[in-house]
């Protein structure tokens, strides 16, 4: 019999009990037919991977339909986050939906700036892959850190970790977290005005229609109601993040993390559960073995 396990982190205490350090989102609109998007999509990717960003940064690119006719993995989702923005010109990377900058020309200063502003509420979450059914399965948990007004927003994004079936014409052979769908659309989840210390969960899922399709270029994008552009359904992720309308300011962000969506209806199938580190007083892990 095969074991598999699963990592649930974060997942067994409040939130309230977990540090409260920013989480970045970083939102780049980018194309495979865009010259200066190669060395920019380069830069960015350095920055991302210093090790003093691995639990402070969450990454998502937009591939958009130009210059030229742009990029075959580009999705109306991207393009009206594209118009959201105001995005004019690629590449493009917003910060935190606040500061907007050329990743050709970006360091890691910028990064550890927008890190530095205290969260407004605590994310986290939870994703499960069902690849026989192309369905993708997230249970987010929101803690707002102060009151907030109307129009605050929860978002979440599939991506792909690596995509290869976009190459164009820029030299780039590989591309990292392209955003595939946005679950509940673009516009996100409207979440009600909270007070601090409430708590906001979200539980649903998003099934990916059809087979897999390369489109020729972003002329004729991804019909998302009869086909997909996965090219790798294990390869996925979920970047979650809270984001208010009113000036595009984050609250905070996270990435969801592998686990069992809905556990208490899923407890027959668990064989065996043991906790990182025991004893704990701050944070631990859960490593579920499934049957």
């Amino acid at each position: 019999m095969k074991k598999s396990y699963l990592l649930l982190g974060l997942l067994t205490l409040p939130m309230a009990l977990q540090a409260q350090d920013r989480v970045s989102i970083v939102e780049t609109f980018t194309s495979s037919t865009c010259a200066p998007c190669n060395p920019g999509n380069q830069t960015l990717e350095a920055i991302l991977n210093n090790g003093q960003n691995d639990d402070n940064a969450v990454s998502l690119k937009y591939q958009v339909d130009w210059p030229g006719n742009g990029d075959p993995y580009y999705t109306e989702e991207g393009g009206d986050r594209a118009d959201g923005y105001g995005v004019s010109g690629v590449p493009s990377t917003y910060l935190d939906g606040q500061t907007s900058l050329n990743p050709n020309n970006m360091t890691q200063a910028d990064l550890t700036t927008v890190q530095a502003i205290a969260p407004r509420a605590l994310v986290s979450g939870i994703y499960q892959i069902d690849e026989a059914t192309q369905t993708v399965s997230v249970d987010i948990d929101v803690e707002m850190l102060e009151n907030t007004p109307p129009g605050v927003r929860l978002y979440m994004a599939i991506f792909e970790y690596q995509t290869t079936g976009n190459v164009e014409s820029n030299g780039e052979t590989q591309f990292e977290h392209v955003m595939k769908k946005m679950i509940n659309g673009v516009g996100g989840v409207v979440m009600s005005p909270m007070m601090a210390g409430d708590t906001y969960n979200w539980t649903g899922s998003y099934t990916f229609e059809g087979n897999y399709r390369l489109p020729a270029n972003a002329n004729d994008p991804i019909d998302h109601t009869i086909e997909h552009s996965v090219e790798e359904f294990s390869d996925l992720g979920v970047a979650i993040w809270v984001q208010t309308l009113l000036d595009r300011s984050v609250y905070q962000a996270a990435y969801a993390v592998p686990g069992v969506v809905g556990l208490e209806e899923n407890a027959n199938a668990i064989a065996s559960a043991e906790l990182y580190p025991n004893p704990t007083s701050t944070s631990t892990t859960v490593a579920i073995q499934s049957i």
